[in-house]
């Protein structure tokens, strides 16, 4: 399935722009089935002879309806191409995935990528400078090119604030034992972020890195990131993150394999 048909035309009202690779593409706003709420898609037309992101073999979940993906083990819906806050670009799902603790599932997860990897893989490949599929060599490649890409989290069961940040601290403390000034700082950004929250079954939350030295966070009760919450400008605190994700010993192993799969299909041909 291409791109270019996961976002169904009815009841759509199209704004068209040209992005920077040459192809058309139309942001379309719609109210979808996830409690009513309304969600921002990029509807896109890749140009001529340009190879499609076969989304369908994304995330390791069926397809719903034309939208959505579902992740298997959670039953969550993620929608195949996404607009966060703070980036004009679309986002196109890679994969997902959940994480449990003591055998109990706390969240869902999907992570995107630049639109771009499904219009033009060959730009991609010198982007990121890939020579040869290994997934631990393309994921550090990934995060250290300038390539835009977003983890979300819809958790599937109520966690405060404090517990949540608290693993993902843990997350960090792999790659960052002793954190310098600049590092305490981001550190302190994002624990304070999620300190005194409530953050209820259903509630989404955005890791959008934008480059090595910015990452929103956007939390929302609605999967609708209307809103930047808080930017972190570490990139080792930022790369530790996502190495906790995407590194040798990930917190959802289940995102990682489904990225992994669908990165080595698009990079490999």
């Amino acid at each position: 399935m291409s791109l270019a048909s996961v976002v169904p035309s009815t009841r759509a009202s199209p704004a068209f722009a040209r992005d920077p690779a040459g192809s058309s593409r139309r942001a379309c706003t719609r109210h979808l089935p996830l409690g009513g709420v309304q969600v921002r898609f990029a509807c896109g037309f890749a140009r001529r002879g340009a190879r499609r992101l076969p989304v369908a073999l994304a995330a390791g979940g069926d397809a719903v309806g034309d939208a959505f993906v579902t992740e298997g083990s959670t039953n969550v819906k993620f929608p195949r191409e996404l607009i966060v806050s703070g980036y004009t670009g679309s986002l196109v799902i890679l994969g997902t995935g959940y994480r449990d603790k003591f055998f109990v599932k706390v969240y869902a997860a999907a992570f995107y990528v630049d639109y771009s990897l499904g219009i033009d893989t060959e730009q991609w490949k010198e982007k990121i400078g890939i020579e040869s599929f290994d997934p631990n060599s393309v994921f550090d490649s990934i995060f250290k090119a300038p390539v835009v890409k977003s983890l979300s989290i819809i958790l599937v069961r109520d966690v405060d604030g404090k517990t949540f940040v608290n693993a993902l601290n843990d997350v960090i403390a792999r790659q960052i034992k002793t954190p310098n000034a600049e590092e305490e700082s981001s550190l302190s950004t994002f624990q304070n972020t999620f300190l005194g929250r409530n953050l209820k079954q259903g509630t989404s939350i955005y890791l959008t890195w934008l480059e090595p030295s910015r990452m929103l966070i956007s939390i929302s009760e609605n999967q609708d990131p209307s809103q930047v919450d808080a930017e972190i400008k570490s990139a080792t605190v930022n790369y530790a993150l996502y190495d906790g994700f995407f590194g040798n010993s990930p917190v959802s192993p289940s995102l990682r394999s489904s990225s992994a799969q669908l990165l080595e299909a698009l990079l490999t041909k």
